[in-house]
């Protein structure tokens, strides 16, 4: 185990995330996007394996397991506290269809099995090498598997790394003082946190592994359009696209079509909304797929995404007019910057 992964480990082994004290029924992230995707195009779990790579205390895997009952999941994690607590929780919950177990993310994957559906959600961006890891998970998806990631924007993280910098000059650099940490970032009124940290929970322990996680953690990499271009470039995937954006208090499905005006249960980016006259709408239309990411980027200063990666089978999956396909590149085109809508 490297140093870098040591000390995640030992960080989320004092501080489970979420802590101990967290709710199912206010961490429903995850079961809200499996509900909208199996929606969205229709696709049925039943019968599926899932991977949850990096689960910690497995409250939101949960919580997605008591209303997907049918798929069979195995959620692992590096640390062993979080999955005390992971088994803790299925168990008090009633639900037997989650298998957990220790594994590093870093090492070699191929030996968790093969799977239909890989969850990566809030763990790549703290791996010391997430490309590396990426590959490895990928290597566990049959070929028509589908991975999602969640990954933390660089735009919208502007203020939280401010904060964090903040706690760091004044730990002397010292991130690993985490009850310090936490006081001083109380005293500095650091306790309120974006869209995906926020649980609404004041209770200590849980505010103390908000706190951990979102400014004193010891590795994490944010991301905008390009070096998620990077990353996805050398996954082993056949495409990918950006599913959905964490915006500063909400979030919302991704879109780069410039579609009418609908009034659908999910928001979305709804670009069409964006640029302010005709001519700028004609020149986003010119703009390649690629550009038209960029540009959404710079629009909505996202500080997470929700990407979703295909292999080549699932392709058949989905309508060709899905917005799954309408926003898809394929990795193929990548090193070209001349990504192609997946047809």
């Amino acid at each position: 185990m490297n140093e870098l992964t040591r000390q995640v480990s030992e960080m989320y082994s004092k501080f489970p995330y979420p802590s101990s004290q967290a709710r199912g029924r206010k961490l429903r992230e995850l079961r809200n996007l499996l509900t909208i995707f199996s929606m969205e195009n229709r696709y049925d779990l039943k019968g599926k394996s899932v991977l949850d790579a990096g689960t910690g205390t497995g409250h939101r895997l949960i919580e997605a397991a008591t209303a997907f009952e049918h798929p069979h999941f195995l959620a692992v994690d590096i640390s062993e506290t979080p999955l005390r607590i992971a088994r803790e929780v299925a168990a008090h919950e009633g639900v037997q269809t989650v298998e957990f177990r220790s594994f590093n993310l870093m090492e070699d994957g191929k030996r968790l099995g093969r799977f239909d559906m890989i969850l990566c959600m809030g763990v790549l961006h703290h791996l010391s090498d997430p490309s590396y890891g990426l590959r490895n998970l990928v290597e566990n998806l049959n070929d028509d598997g589908i991975i999602f990631l969640y990954i933390y924007g660089k735009h919208g993280g502007r203020e939280r790394m401010r904060r964090k910098q903040i706690l760091s000059l004044l730990l002397n650099g010292n991130r690993q003082d985490f009850d310090q940490g936490s006081s001083l970032a109380k005293d500095l009124g650091f306790d309120s946190f974006e869209y995906g940290w926020n649980l609404n929970d004041n209770e200590g322990e849980s505010n103390d592994a908000l706190i951990v996680d979102a400014y004193l953690n010891a590795n994490e990499t944010l991301f905008e359009a390009d070096s998620i271009f990077d990353l996805l470039g050398s996954s082993g995937l056949h495409a990918f696209l950006t599913y959905g954006l964490t915006l500063e208090q909400s979030g919302c499905l991704f879109d780069t079509r410039l579609l009418p005006a609908a009034r659908g249960a999910v928001k979305t980016t709804d670009i069409a909304q964006k640029p302010p006259s005709l001519a700028a709408k004609d020149a986003y239309k010119r703009l390649s797929l690629l550009d038209k990411y960029r540009l959404i980027d710079h629009l909505f200063h996202p500080n997470g995404y929700t990407v979703m990666g295909l292999k080549a089978g699932a392709l058949h999956r989905f309508a060709p007019e899905s917005r799954v396909l309408a926003n898809a590149l394929t990795i193929a085109d990548l090193p070209r910057l001349n990504c192609r809508q997946v047809a």
